[in-house]
């Protein structure tokens, strides 16, 4: 159970309020459902110095406003803007305010690191739970990276903290790191990427990581994501600092994975995230190896994000991507390869994401053309990729430009009809059930709604149902990025006129006939429909 708001509010011997502004950045998400490291990581600081301390999200300070203590700290900021249905990241406009509103302020994240900010007694650009400590622990605080000891003292003792989180236990996602920092910092790594200024990877030992999931899971969670890295497969792999492109050690995944699993045997998601396409490109082998096993110990519907960027050579060049055109197409074909199975939750087991950012140095129009010219190849070779994320780069990373914003909003209207559209299709075809989706967010009549996991598709149930429920739902119909659907097995005999309309092949009229004569069985709603394959079909999502 989540703390009640109010007994926070009551607290007035807080020395410390950490106000989670959530987090989104290319190696570590913490928008809910996700909880991202740095709430558990201030947390443990506090913990250690024997402070009295209280948790609030955003989302709670909008509808409560801020509770009283010493010390507040803001941590929180987007570098790479997605869209969110559960919560929104702190802005700029509410920092300010939030700043206004109290004595003693301290700001960490995207926010401090990129903003122009005002109202805080410091910006720490690293770490701010580091900071924090260094603040009540020596005459000067330090603007510094964490220290491994501290790193995983502090992991372990702030894990109580999800408890404080509105989304606990269900569906609040733990966000857990390998690693931080890019394989390729010692030659810059990409252009717009911020993961480059944490130096040389340091990798998180099997044993600390496990001890960290087993911990959360100890404290009633059951869902995790592998997300905070920025390559899966280069996790203590050979020859870092000396080439661009590892050597993957396939015996070091499989051995984080079982450890997991011994540890917090009944997870219930344990996604990934990122991936390196030139990595997997160069040693695919190695690579096949650690795909099947990553098959084997994650759970279906994770994805693999791919960061192609641009498919546009001279971009690639004057931006030192991470990878060709062909890294990124053969690393899609092997992913494929060992996960296109579905798994029990509806989707496949393990597929592809692919990241396309626009308004990069040396882009032009022809750069649009390339991109979808990529894409198109992509779909005749009957490749499945679960989403292709287009966005621009943001103007305070380098100070880039965009430049064609008509050609950026007619591709992405492209990709979107010509290429999401009839890859969810093939991916989840019409009566395909996904099992324990999670309703979200109530909209007039319709309900939408979001299985636990990375990336997870928009499910729109075109009735209202229970918000905060699993529901199992069938799918009627697909849009750009989301799917329709309706309850699985869906209960015709308890539905209303209005609820039988919904499902496909039946109209206003065979609704009002099936409403009148209820309760029908399988042979009554062949005599009102009529049968052939389409109702046939239907009729296997249906209770009687």
């Amino acid at each position: 159970m989540t703390i009640k708001w109010k007994d926070k509010k009551n607290r007035r011997d807080l020395d410390v309020l950490i106000l989670d502004g959530y987090v989104d950045e290319p190696s570590v998400l913490g928008v809910p459902p996700y909880i991202s490291p740095a709430p558990r990581l201030l947390v443990g600081a506090a913990i250690d110095l024997g402070l009295n301390w209280e948790y609030m999200t955003v989302d709670e300070y909008r509808e409560h406003g801020l509770i009283d203590a010493e010390t507040l700290l803001v941590h929180g900021g987007v570098t790479v803007p997605g869209k969110y249905l559960m919560g929104s990241p702190l802005n700029e406009k509410e920092a300010e305010r939030i700043a206004s509103e109290t004595n003693e302020c301290y700001i960490g994240g995207p926010l401090a690191r990129y903003s122009e900010i005002k109202g805080y007694d410091d910006y720490i650009k690293k770490d701010l739970s580091y900071y924090l400590y260094t603040l009540f622990e020596r005459e000067e605080a330090v603007d510094g990276w964490i220290p491994e000891e501290k790193l995983e003292k502090w992991l372990i003792k702030g894990s109580q903290v999800i408890k404080r989180h509105p989304n606990y236990p269900d569906p609040l996602i733990a966000e857990i790191s390998l690693y931080r920092g890019c394989p390729r910092y010692f030659v810059g790594g990409c252009s717009f990427c911020s993961e480059p200024r944490y130096g040389k990877p340091k990798f998180r030992e099997q044993k600390k990581v496990s001890n960290e999931i087993k911990r959360l899971y100890e404290n009633g969670l059951r869902y995790f994501r592998i997300g905070g890295q920025s390559c899966t497969i280069s996790y203590k792999a050979r020859n870092i600092g000396i080439e661009e492109k590892p050597k993957p050690q396939p015996k070091e995944i499989k051995k984080l994975f079982e450890l997991i699993w011994k540890k917090a045997p009944d997870i219930e998601v344990l996604h990934l995230d990122n991936a390196n396409p030139a990595v997997i490109s160069e040693y695919p082998d190695l690579s096949m190896e650690i795909l099947d096993d990553l098959v084997f110990y994650t759970t279906p519907g994770n994805i693999l994000a791919l960061g192609l960027e641009s498919a546009d050579p001279e971009v690639i060049e004057k931006n030192n991507l991470n990878s060709s055109t062909e890294d990124v197409m053969r690393s899609i074909e092997l992913i494929n390869k060992a996960g296109r199975e579905k798994g029990v939750n509806g989707l496949p087991k393990l597929l592809p994401g692919l990241n396309f950012l626009c308004g990069l140095k040396g882009e032009t129009k022809k750069t649009y053309q390339k991109n979808f010219d990529f894409l198109k190849e992509m779909i005749k070779r009957d490749l499945l990729v679960r989403r292709i994320n287009i966005r621009k780069v943001l103007s305070h990373q380098r100070n880039f430009e965009m430049k064609y914003e008509k050609k950026f909003q007619e591709f992405k209207e492209k990709v979107r009809d010509k290429i999401d559209q009839p890859m969810l299709k093939e991916i989840l075809p019409k009566f395909t059930v996904l099992k324990k989706v999670y309703m979200e967010k109530k909209e007039g009549k319709k309900t939408f709604g979001r299985q636990i996991g990375s990336y997870p598709l928009l499910v729109g149930v075109p009735y209202n149902l229970k918000k905060g429920s699993y529901y199992d739902i069938a799918i009627t119909s697909w849009g750009y990025r989301s799917v329709t659907g309706v309850e699985y097995p869906f209960p015709i005999n308890k539905s209303n006129y209005a609820k039988i309309k919904k499902l496909p092949y039946i109209g206003d009229k065979k609704a009002a006939k099936i409403f009148r004569k209820k309760p029908i069985d399988k042979k009554e709603l062949f005599s009102i429909l009529g049968k052939n394959k389409k109702t046939e079909k239907l009729s296997t999502i249906i209770n009687f």
